[in-house]
């Protein structure tokens, strides 16, 4: 990664420490530094602000109740820790059904913090749920000042700007769900090993094995990340060790002309297409398998081979890890014995170091030259950081350690032929630009500047960028909360895109308050022109800005509309935002406080009421019932003696066929139970994806529209219930959307609910 190549970043001024030392104190900043703190610190601030405002008014939506269940649970297990190494009570343990342990400890941690506070509900609630998801969300705001010497101060400040006012990181950073954590560690894994390679220091390289390892101890996505980002660090290998050598005559860089102009430079563009070639087909042919492997492990009559594969391989690297621990530290003890003796060659002494150039090939110098100590350290810390969080503060050190390694890679692999959400290809080209106009119009003008004026660190941008859409388009799971992985590059792009407009409008601003000097070039400044045609093309320039200044202020504000809407308004109402897509309605809030006053009334608020909840409605009611005692779950399966003295029962949709005629009776013969319809989940209409398609006898097939599946052209047009023969009709398409952006007007159905049955005894007064 290099720095911003662009005759824009060269003009911004040099900046320097904020804090300098001399003669042991500390030097006044100037006033530069300080006015750029202060524009980042407000930025940040902004971002904290949005985060954390009303941050436990929305009900826990279903997996954020098995987050914040599970992560209580654990705070108790470390009430009880030494308990858990014999396994006397039921502890917590990694499941990748729930992803990866690091939001559990989070959240627990939070919650015991707020426990010594004095915080509501013994400092656990739908806030303190939120705090680590909104804490590690605003983290994400403030990162890209660190990549100030890649994308230039004021790239850096607009990428803070736009990643603070973004509509799904916002939402996002608001959600006690996995991915937050995910993108804050892989943005930080890019911060620190971009600032690694420019200054070698032992510090950052350490940051960066962090950020790996909570981002595999976050979600197994993190192999996602790893396929792009490995595949184009091989590249930059690749076109490194190729760029030095010359092509057929003369060296590299020397003047070329007739026919040899069109003829590359050095053996880099040749070696870079021909890995790009022998990577396609090798992912072809890996994915083809890894399509073949997850149906074999989700065959009935296979999977259990598989899963003996498994457990094969958890064995044998809990065997092989204490090996390898001995072999590592011998290698090292070897290396301080050669120090001490003398015979240790330096870092870059090698005959391959000494030919790399450090400003043409930075990447493969940053390798060769890689003190011992560096990885070292780097590889301890992702080892602490592994075992501490996947053997639970080292009370499943064999379990975890496998579980770790195994589990995790072997639940995604199975997933992908559960096909989760069930969404079409073209699923986040749809949600991303419904949301985030600023995002998509300045990150594509981002991408022509990544390619026109290209730079390591920018065609990494746009390769990461493009390389999430395509990955997570093709994954069978396809969820909103994904979105936010192609989001955080594409706030990126968008910086890049925006940062011209940014230095103009910054020097318009201080050329006029005749207050901070200019970022351009004195001859773009100066009143006299050294020719006519510089200064049109610097008038040019200038309309230019002006265009892009009023085409970000217009596309600014639906962008921050969807952003208040999203979060403040609709954040619990599926049917109106497609980002939302399934959510726990306020329902769950009413049928809570009848539940309390009931309690009350009968047992004093003492949470003595005996209540059974029916399979489908187990979440989040596992959470919002936590405090009372005499509940029972999978209700009445697992305590049928309880049936009788049962006084309120909380069924799920899928519950109430049975359950209506046994507890509520029928008209001719009432039950011993009233009961009232409630809606648990609402989500968001589902027109947009595919006719489904019949096989016919000679081959082809036919589409038939059903309800909620009428293909994205005509439910842009006509919702769910298109006219016989209708065809998509851009002029209706616009005004839907419009009219979804400004007014909130659902397109399509806005019915789709899961609903839940409070069932109330009879002989109780208070009605439901």
């Amino acid at each position: 990664m290099d720095a911003v190549s662009s005759s824009s970043s060269q003009m911004e001024p040099e900046e320097k420490p904020f804090v300098r030392l001399a003669w042991g104190k500390f030097i006044r900043p100037s006033r530069e530094q300080l006015l750029t703190a202060l524009f980042f610190w407000a930025v940040i601030l902004l971002g904290a602000v949005l985060r954390f405002w009303d941050l436990g008014s929305r009900p826990l939506h279903h997996d954020e109740s098995q987050h914040a269940y599970f992560a209580l649970f654990l705070m108790h297990n470390m009430e009880h820790w030494k308990q858990c190494f014999t396994a006397a009570i039921p502890c917590y343990r990694y499941d990748p059904l729930l992803h990866g342990p690091f939001q559990f400890h989070a959240i627990a941690l939070v919650y015991k913090l707020s426990q010594l506070l004095g915080a509501p509900d013994q400092g656990v609630n739908t806030t303190t749920v939120r705090i680590a998801a909104a804490l590690l969300g605003t983290v994400i705001v403030g990162l890209p000042y660190f990549l100030r010497d890649y994308l230039g101060k004021l790239g850096a400040w607009s990428a803070c700007l736009l990643l603070a006012i973004s509509p799904s990181m916002v939402y996002f950073s608001r959600f006690a769900r996995e991915d937050i954590y995910m993108a804050c560690f892989t943005l930080l894994l890019v911060v620190a090993t971009g600032r690694y390679i420019r200054e070698r220091k032992l510090g950052w390289l350490v940051l960066a094995a962090a950020g790996f390892m909570l981002s595999y101890a976050t979600k197994e996505a993190t192999f996602l990340t790893m396929a792009i980002f490995g595949s184009f660090v091989g590249a930059l290998l690749v076109w490194e060790l190729g760029v030095r050598r010359p092509w057929a005559w003369g060296a590299v860089g020397e003047p070329r002309e007739g026919g040899r102009r069109w003829q590359p430079r050095s053996w880099g563009p040749l070696l870079l297409g021909l890995y790009f070639v022998v990577l396609a087909i090798v992912a072809k042919v890996f994915f083809g398998w890894m399509k073949e492997l997850s149906a074999y492990s989700n065959d009935p009559r296979t999977g259990v081979i598989a899963d003996g594969v498994v457990q094969q391989l958890k064995t044998v690297t809990v065997g092989l890890v204490p090996w390898v621990g001995i072999v590592l530290g011998c290698y090292v003890l070897s290396i301080l014995l050669r120090e001490m003796l003398g015979r240790m060659a330096l870092p870059g002494q090698s005959r391959l170091a000494r030919w790399v150039k450090r400003e043409e090939q930075p990447v493969l110098d940053t390798l060769l030259h890689l003190p011992w100590t560096h990885w070292f350290f780097a590889l301890l810390t992702a080892w602490a950081i592994f075992l501490l969080l996947f053997t639970v503060l080292f009370t499943n050190i064999r379990g975890g350690i496998g579980d770790g390694i195994w589990q995790g890679l072997y639940y995604w692999l199975k997933q992908q032929q559960v096909a989760r959400g069930d969404q079409p290809w073209y699923y986040y080209l749809l949600l991303i630009p419904l949301y985030e106009q600023v995002g998509v119009v300045f990150g594509l003008v981002g991408m022509l500047r990544c390619v026109l004026k290209p730079s390591r660190f920018r065609l990494f941008v746009l390769y990461w960028c493009v390389g999430n859409v395509c990955i997570y388009s093709w994954a069978a799971e396809k969820m909103p909360w994904l979105m936010i992985h192609m989001t955080m590059p594409l706030m990126l792009l968008a910086a890049i895109g925006l940062q011209p407009m940014v230095i103009r409008l910054y020097n318009f601003v201080g050329t006029w308050a005749k207050r901070s000097p200019t970022v351009e070039s004195d001859s773009l400044v100066r009143p006299a022109y050294a020719s006519n045609g510089m200064l049109w093309r610097t008038r040019w320039r200038s309309a230019g800005a002006i265009f892009a200044v009023l085409m970000a202020l217009v596309l600014l504000l639906p962008t921050l509309h969807n952003m208040y809407e999203v979060n403040y308004v609709h954040a619990a109402d599926g049917p109106h935002e497609m980002m939302v897509y399934v959510q726990t309605t306020t329902d769950v809030n009413l049928v809570m406080a009848k539940l309390d006053a009931l309690d009350k009334k009968l047992y004093g608020g003492k949470h003595l009421l005996p209540i059974g909840v029916m399979p489908y409605a187990n979440w989040p009611f596992q959470w919002y019932l936590r405090n009372y005692i005499n509940v029972c779950y999978d209700f009445p399966t697992t305590c049928p003696a309880f049936v009788s003295v049962t006084q309120v029962i909380i069924a799920g949709d899928d519950d109430l066929t049975s359950a209506l005629p046994q507890y509520g009776g029928t008209p001719k013969n009432p039950g011993a139970y009233s009961l009232q319809i409630y809606h648990m989940r609402t989500w968001w209409d589902e027109g947009y994806k595919p006719a489904p398609c019949l096989p016919m006898r000679n081959g082809q097939c036919v589409s038939r529209s059903i309800w909620g599946r009428v293909g994205l052209g005509l439910w842009l047009s006509y919702g769910d219930t298109p006219p016989p023969g209708a065809h998509f009709d851009l002029g209706l398409a616009v005004k839907n959307v419009w009219q979804w952006w400004w007014e909130r007007r659902a397109i399509g159905d806005t019915n789709g609910s899961y609903n839940m049955g409070l069932f109330i005894r009879n002989n109780l007064a208070t009605s439901p």
